[in-house]
């Protein structure tokens, strides 16, 4: 194994969700506010906080296990385009790492390894399951396999479908909220739960050389931490620790950061110590730099929840843009001093260099991915 690290580019992109399917509609919900929540139909809410999910319009496919790997194979070959797929890894976070049921001609294994398969991937296929962090670790663990020359092309993200298992289970946990995720706003109560896929494609960019093709962002910085005081709220120190770490991998220093994505679900306790993580890293100047979450509009894609949002900060940078915190308002006087983006619409930002997105999962995981302009 080579211990030189290369930089590691993102060059391509892939994504399903209640936006719809593909970057562009992604791009369209984000600055919109407008996405897919439709009644559940496929098993009884009776009883339940709440009784919609977000879906993917108009996608078809199978349930449960099947729709994760089928949601999590149309997001592949959109970031795949005309890629030679002999080599490239392939890995994916999800809240259900189980196996793939058995299908008469089809590949039996984990979420990762079958989706391969269909999508003619010569490379490692692995699945990583870290609760709603699965993604955003996902994505730090491609990095390094591209970083180290483990593969010299990477597709990584999250998958996941809205199960009966899933979604009554968090309504078990007090989790879910009548309306869905109000990401820092004095009404949040809880969480929606949406199915869906992101990936993004990784690999080494030597921006010295004179034949480079310009990437869309560089993934800068990584940090990952697991640790916590309760098993389903996530602690300060523990997020405020991973932030620091990708900082530190980054090379940066906070005053380099211009914008950050927050994990934001629209819990209580959630919200409230992810603030105080940013607090303790950025102090006063975290009331300039724009913060927003994409929960409000997406609501959150479980396994693929920092996926997608990495993803909305790679768009941020390349669209010189960051989109609102739908849902936020009226503000919660915690975050009153707080640049929470509560625009109609996205607020242009052309000296936009820098995100930050941070990602936290039951029991303890913390995540924190750095992206940076070529």
């Amino acid at each position: 194994m080579s211990t030189t690290r290369a930089t590691v580019a993102v060059t391509g992109l892939g994504v399903c969700g209640p936006g719809g399917v593909g970057v562009p509609a992604l791009w369209e919900a984000l600055t919109t506010g407008k996405a897919h929540h439709p009644p559940l139909t496929d098993f009884d809410t009776a009883g339940a906080t709440l009784g919609a999910a977000g879906h993917v319009p108009g996608h078809t496919g199978g349930d449960g296990v099947w729709r994760a790997l089928d949601l999590a194979e149309t997001a592949v070959r959109e970031a795949l385009d005309d890629v030679d797929r002999e080599q490239v890894a392939l890995v994916l976070g999800t809240t259900d790492p189980g196996v793939v049921p058995p299908r008469p001609g089809h590949f039996t294994g984990d979420l990762a390894g079958a989706c391969a398969e269909r999508t003619g991937l010569g490379g490692e296929a692995l699945t990583i399951a870290n609760a709603s962090a699965s993604g955003a670790a996902a994505i730090a663990v491609a990095r390094d396999l591209v970083a180290l020359g483990e593969a010299p092309t990477a597709v990584v993200g999250g998958a996941d479908a809205v199960t009966d298992m899933a979604f009554l289970g968090l309504n078990s946990l007090r989790t879910l909220g009548p309306e869905g995720c109000r990401p820092f706003s004095t009404e949040r109560r809880g969480i929606g739960v949406s199915e869906g896929a992101a990936v993004l494609r990784l690999e080494p960019y030597d921006e010295a050389a004179p034949d480079a093709v310009t990437p869309l962002a560089v993934l800068a910085g990584c940090g990952l931490t697991n640790a916590t005081g309760h098993l389903a709220a996530p602690g300060a120190d523990g997020i405020e620790l991973a932030v620091r770490l990708a900082l530190a991998d980054a090379g940066l220093a906070p005053e380099d950061i211009d914008f950050v994505n927050t994990h934001g679900p629209g819990t209580r306790r959630g919200d409230t110590a992810e603030i105080e993580a940013l607090r303790a890293v950025f102090g006063t100047r975290l009331s300039s730099i724009p913060v927003n979450s994409v929960k409000g509009v997406l609501w959150h894609l479980q396994g693929g929840a920092g996926a997608v949002e990495a993803m909305a900060c790679v768009l941020s940078l390349t669209h010189g843009a960051v989109t609102p915190t739908w849902g936020a308002e009226p503000v919660d006087p915690i975050c009153a001093d707080l640049d929470l983006v509560l625009e109609d619409g996205p607020r242009r930002l052309p000296g936009l260099r820098t995100a930050l997105s941070v990602s936290c999962g039951l029991g303890g995981m913390n995540t924190a991915l750095i992206f940076r302009r070529p």
